[in-house]
């Protein structure tokens, strides 16, 4: 965190081309290799091709137990949240091409159909490759696609390298872009319409802390449909 705070502000003009959080991990990655730290590090299987297994008769008739149908909504629910938000989130930092929401949940629910078929985890837009995208100069949504190619480029060819990188450093990279796209104008411009809009904000905030993000969204989502039945009445 350290590092990608003072980066920009210290080093030479032709070194800035450099984002920080790549100087920042690597720096980490180095000192923990360097240092044998016993931390825990980035986990990637040996063959990457070998961890994809397409569903036998069994599993399909999974899909008629309500449990997986519930965890299956649920999933879909948060997904579709945080790629919303990290989609309105972008449009605000940049002056290109505008989000298409529909469109952005088709490709994602179309994406996540081939991740389940494949036996891969379901993917949502994040906010942190989102926004280390835009500060890399990307303009359009090539660059998003390029961005997903060079990461399953990474991960074929430079595995190794990827091993040694420690998880607390890219949570590191987390808290930091969170705390950079957190403002204030826009919390104060929400008194604008009510002391309830501010309260429904900090208990959503409040509970993702400290039940997750499902449950911050759903108790926000609830909250807001409630304020919205007593306006009503």
């Amino acid at each position: 965190i350290l590092i990608m705070i003072i980066w920009k502000p210290l080093v030479p003009r032709k070194l800035k081309i450099i984002p920080s959080p790549l100087v920042a991990v690597t720096v980490a990655t180095a000192i923990a290799w360097a240092m044998k730290w016993p931390v825990i590090r980035i986990d990637l299987p040996q063959q990457l091709f070998s961890e994809i297994t397409l569903p036998a008769g069994a599993q399909l008739v999974r899909l008629l137990n309500g449990e997986i149908l519930l965890a299956a909504l649920a999933l879909a629910f948060v997904a579709s949240a945080e790629t919303l938000l990290c989609a309105t989130a972008v449009d605000q930092m940049h002056t290109g091409v505008r989000t298409r929401y529909d469109k952005e949940l088709m490709a994602q629910g179309g994406g996540n159909m081939l991740c389940g078929l494949l036996g891969a985890l379901p993917m949502t837009g994040v906010i942190v490759r989102s926004s280390a995208n835009i500060e890399a100069g990307g303009k359009t949504r090539i660059s998003a696609i390029m961005h997903g190619a060079w990461l399953l480029l990474f991960v074929m060819v430079l595995s190794n390298v990827l091993r040694l990188i420690p998880t607390s450093s890219l949570a590191a990279m987390l808290v930091y872009t969170g705390y950079k796209l957190v403002d204030i104008k826009s919390l104060r411009k929400l008194l604008d319409y009510g002391r309830g809009e501010v309260a429904i904000y900090i208990a959503t905030v409040v509970m993702i802390v400290v039940s997750g993000l499902l449950t911050g969204v759903l108790v926000g989502v609830a909250l807001s449909v409630a304020k919205l039945l007593y306006a009503f009445t």
